[in-house]
């Protein structure tokens, strides 16, 4: 079993940073980096301009809807699909 110390936090922190950074830039879209208007940039552009340091620390900068990414209740659409399964038998 690998060590899970210190280090190996900030990896993990940096390695969900860094695909958070891509995902927003395949988004594309206008971004103000180092008080400059930039279009469609690059991941590597908004790791280094530190855009949005929120997301070093935490997942989602707050618990809306829109910022946990959360489509659809999980539960729910369980329990949804089985009565419609049930119904059709």
């Amino acid at each position: 079993m690998e060590r899970r110390n210190k280090h190996w936090r900030i990896e993990q922190r940096n390695r969900v940073y860094k695909a958070k950074m891509k995902l927003f830039a395949s988004y594309g879209g206008i971004f103000i980096l180092n008080n400059e208007r930039v279009t469609n940039p690059r991941w590597i552009e908004l790791y280094k301009a530190n855009w949005s340091p929120v997301y070093k620390s935490v997942r989602t900068p707050c618990s809306c809807r829109m910022c946990r990414g959360e489509i659809y209740n999980r539960c729910a659409y369980k329990k949804e699909t089985i009565r419609l399964i049930e119904e059709i038998i």
